[in-house]
């Protein structure tokens, strides 16, 4: 019974630490024209990230996604 409750209360912890290194993590999407960096964003949600990647190609410069 104490080793499945130790068990359980672990695996909780793991999730929660795992769920809030996540939230924290911080991508740069910087877009390149003609060899220089045109602008920089910060974002810390996959979908604003994606967003801010096509938006590089639309306006036709070379993106790149650095995490942090």
């Amino acid at each position: 019974m104490k080793k499945a409750t130790l068990i359980a209360l672990v695996t909780l912890v793991a999730m929660s630490v795992s769920s809030a290194i996540e939230a924290r993590t911080t991508a740069y999407v910087l877009c390149y024209k003609t060899g220089k960096v045109a602008w920089s964003e910060e974002h810390y949600n996959p979908h604003s990230v994606q967003t801010a990647y096509y938006r590089c190609v639309d306006e036709g410069g070379l993106p790149k996604i650095v995490y942090f």
